[in-house]
């Protein structure tokens, strides 16, 4: 009994942990914003699924915290933007299928002369963003001053 209890504990604290809001973003927003801001260098996504887990979220908040502790002049004069996509929703679909993301992953668009260079980041945020947050932050922080510069 001692263990069904656990059990429950266990699977209703994951998703609780999980089920976390997300900002709704629509594609042709995303669209709009790298066509019509001749600024953009640097479009960060984040996807991910309604059921979040703990890692999930560490990514988002962590790179939150970056730009926010070093890119926020950046992020003012419209150098980065960051969005936050679930893949579920049916309006970021497209913008989903094109990064090939089915659940969470971190894309840095890298834009230069209005081209877009995907770089991949998703097995790095999940190897380092809750496990060894300074080794994430230092990481995010030195790869986004590259491709801005």
């Amino acid at each position: 009994m001692k263990a069904k209890i656990l059990f429950l504990f266990i699977a209703t604290s994951i998703f609780v942990a999980c089920n976390q809001g997300s900002q709704k973003t629509n594609n042709e927003q995303v669209k709009n914003e790298i066509t019509q801001n001749p600024n953009l260098k640097l479009q960060i996504y984040y996807f991910h699924a309604t059921h979040r887990c703990p890692t999930c979220n560490s990514i988002e908040a962590n790179i939150k915290q970056v730009l926010e502790s070093n890119f926020k002049n950046e992020i003012e004069q419209g150098i980065i933007n960051f969005t936050v996509l679930n893949v579920e929703d049916t309006e970021n679909k497209n913008l989903a299928e094109k990064y090939q993301a089915t659940g969470a992953a971190l894309h840095l668009v890298d834009i230069e002369n209005g081209a877009e260079k995907d770089n991949d980041l998703t097995k790095y945020a999940f190897s380092y963003s809750r496990k060894q947050p300074d080794v994430f932050l230092k990481g995010m922080s030195d790869t986004i001053n590259y491709f801005i510069k």
